[in-house]
């Protein structure tokens, strides 16, 4: 079995890392079968910008259309707003 993780991480930023995989069918979509996403962030406290971080959060706070970033039922939701 490959080492995707080693072969990803050989290619990825070093301030990016995948650190687990598994196999799936050749029908499996990544945006529309998975049941659930976890993400995990990981953050070195000594080089933390924190007034960057909170300029880029504030971007966040009100109502944005989030649909290019999630599976959607376009027949059956018309409000893409969040």
């Amino acid at each position: 079995e490959m080492d995707y993780c080693r072969i990803l991480n050989g290619v990825l930023p070093e301030t990016i890392r995948a650190i687990g995989w598994t196999p799936v069918s050749n029908e499996f979509s990544a945006r529309f079968s998975a049941r659930d996403r976890t993400y995990r962030y990981f953050f070195v406290r000594k080089s933390l910008d924190l007034k960057a971080m909170q300029r880029a959060l504030d971007k966040l706070v009100g109502r944005h259309d989030f649909r290019n970033f999630c599976k959607i039922d376009t027949e059956a939701v018309s409000n893409f707003a969040r």
